[in-house]
């Protein structure tokens, strides 16, 4: 952030050793509450019982590991927390069990008390915002509700002290890491340091207020014309450094939606993903349930575009038409897409593009008419840049972003309605898009 000056080495080391201090600490704690729990586990010591009980057991299991994860994520601090709420959407890769743990990662963090949050906001703008009640707490701000001088009601977003060098820490500590991986054999030529790079940029633009509330702005004029979506506004006129003012939405509770509503809910939020990434260009890669919220009249209701980005417009065009060729199950053209962005690798392996595109299109065809319940995209993305690997190239780091958000999407709908289709419902923006 601005102002701030950069990690020394020895806060680096220091750093490091910590965080290693920290994992080690909740392996051994994650250990010994496993054993209570197999100690304390109803039929334990019974095998008739307990082999009737297996699935409850490791249920029971599964949520101790999740409030472990939880607990250690929120204590390392911020680029952590981002991993468990990513993590958290993932029903279908971790039990639900760990996945309800980790959700308190959204907004359920400790709060930072009204005072030392009236302390970081303008004196000028403190002064006009009466009851400030803390209503969400995330891992980079915490949300308040006041009310103005003219009597509504607005939420008040106030950044964390301090997050910006811990977040700059940590950054700086991952892209270390990576850049020492970056040299093991089998991964030279991958583009990990422009990944992280990116993604790590993108983090650290969610400390700038100024470009949220802008991102908001577009974000809102955006999707005005999708019917029941809905983007709070921002009231420019009350923000300031470190505060971000809207209009307060009352109601944003997980689970509030009945299910007709929340399946309702579930295709108007898939239609503004599709809007923003096909016919914008703009990806928000943090719709996690913390953030998108499906309410009980089927309308959504999408907040925080603090981790965004914007596709440049050859990387959407590109994304949009790789998508269209994916849901044709045409791997041919998918392989093509790739290569007309992708670059030579230097991992040791000679550029091979006919075998890429074979390996291409047995990939898009081996998931091409799966049922809904049976596609996941997280295997068909590790795939897919494995793949790329193999044969000598890497693709354009954009690409990461339009994949990241999908996947946190994903995610999050499958846990609100598992049985929407995704590819059909995107194909009208897909089209729209490439006719652009």
């Amino acid at each position: 952030m601005r102002g701030e000056a950069a990690p020394t080495a020895v806060e680096l080391v220091a750093r490091a050793a910590w965080i290693a201090a920290v994992l080690a600490a909740a392996a051994a704690r994650l250990a010994a509450r496993l054993a209570v729990h197999r100690l304390r586990r109803p039929g334990a010591g019974r095998m008739g019982a307990g082999a009737g009980r297996m699935g409850a057991g490791g249920a029971g299991a599964a949520g101790v590991a999740g409030a472990v994860a939880a607990d250690t994520l929120q204590r390392l601090g911020p680029a952590f927390v981002k991993a468990g709420q990513l993590l958290s959407t993932r029903v279908d890769v971790l039990p639900a069990a760990a996945c309800a743990a980790l959700a308190r990662l959204y907004d359920g963090l400790p709060v930072l008390p009204p005072p030392a949050a009236g302390s970081l906001v303008p004196a000028g703008l403190l002064a006009e915002l009466d009851g400030l009640t803390p209503v969400a707490a995330g891992s980079i701000a915490c949300v308040y509700r006041a009310r103005l001088p003219d009597g509504r009601t607005v939420a008040v977003k106030v950044r964390r002290p301090g997050i910006g060098r811990t977040m700059h820490r940590d950054l700086r500590l991952l892209g270390a890491v990576v850049a020492a991986v970056q040299r093991l054999p089998w991964l030279r030529g991958v583009p990990m340091a422009d990944m992280v790079e990116q993604v790590g940029e993108c983090i650290r633009r969610q400390l700038d207020f100024d470009r949220e509330a802008a991102a908001l702005r577009a974000l809102r004029e955006n999707l005005a014309e999708l019917d029941g979506v809905r983007v709070p506004a921002v009231l420019d006129a009350h923000c300031g450094p470190g505060v971000l003012v809207m209009e307060y939405v009352d109601g944003l509770r997980r689970g509030a939606a009945p299910a007709a509503q929340a399946r309702t809910a579930t295709i108007r939020a898939l239609r503004a993903v599709y809007h923003m990434l096909f016919l914008d260009g703009f990806v928000h890669c943090d719709l996690h349930p913390g953030n998108l919220y499906p309410m009980p009249d089927g309308t959504v209701v999408i907040v925080d575009a603090g981790f965004s980005r914007r596709l440049t417009e050859t990387a959407r065009r590109g994304f949009a038409s790789f998508f269209y060729q994916m849901s044709r199950g045409n791997g041919a053209a998918c392989a093509d897409i790739v290569l007309s962005t992708a670059q030579a690798g230097s991992n040791g392996r000679r550029a091979d593009p006919e075998r890429f595109r074979a390996s291409m299109a047995e990939l898009v065809e081996r998931n091409h008419g799966l049922p809904v319940a049976e596609f996941d995209l997280v295997v068909f993305a590790v795939r897919l840049f494995a793949i790329q690997r193999e044969h000598g190239y890497y693709a354009d780091p954009q690409f990461v972003f339009p994949i990241l958000s999908l996947i946190v999407l994903e995610g999050t709908l499958r846990g609100m309605c598992p049985d929407v289709d995704f590819q059909t419902e995107a194909i009208p923006f897909v089209l729209r898009g490439l006719m652009r």
